[in-house]
């Protein structure tokens, strides 16, 4: 029975790297992406930074980085997104979901540091200018202890 457990997994893990890395069908299959966002509750604007992957067609994978910009203290953000195509044309709009990990340091404040971790939701576009730049707003809504509506507005550089 473990031997069969372990060639199951083995067999998984092997698909899973075929689909990772197999040519995607879609013509932009890796895009970095430049943005700003602002949220409704917490009032920092941020410096996002983020890469797009598409191992499947219509379903891309999105890693990203923000850099806050507090008055006083660091705070950033990781998220880790996948956003779904419905439709392969210049004007496309997507579905978003992912998780998000905040850290604030605050200076000068008894809480010190906070992290807050909250599951993600939402939709974005992207809009073609020319064959390799495009412009990508985003709305998501941020589930769990944040409760909170993310903006963001970013310029894509499409690589392939």
């Amino acid at each position: 029975m473990t031997g069969m457990l372990t060639k199951k997994i083995k067999l998984t893990l092997i698909l899973t790297c075929f689909a990772l890395f197999a040519q995607a069908q879609y013509k932009g299959q890796w895009r970095a992406l430049h943005a700003y966002e602002l949220a409704t509750k917490t009032p920092l604007f941020g410096m996002n930074f983020s890469a797009e992957y598409f191992p499947l067609h219509y379903l891309s994978v999105v890693p990203s980085y923000t850099v806050f910009l507090p008055a006083t203290g660091k705070a950033s953000s990781l998220e880790f997104n996948l956003r779904y195509y419905p439709f392969e044309k210049k004007k496309q709009v997507y579905g978003v979901a992912g998780f998000n990990s905040y850290f604030r340091d605050k200076e000068f404040d008894s809480m010190g540091k906070e992290v807050t971790q909250s599951l993600l939701i939402g939709t974005g576009g992207m809009f073609k200018f020319n064959s390799s730049l495009g412009f990508n707003p985003e709305i998501k809504y941020l589930l769990g202890p944040r409760n909170e509506f993310v903006f963001k507005l970013g310029v894509v550089y499409y690589i392939n």
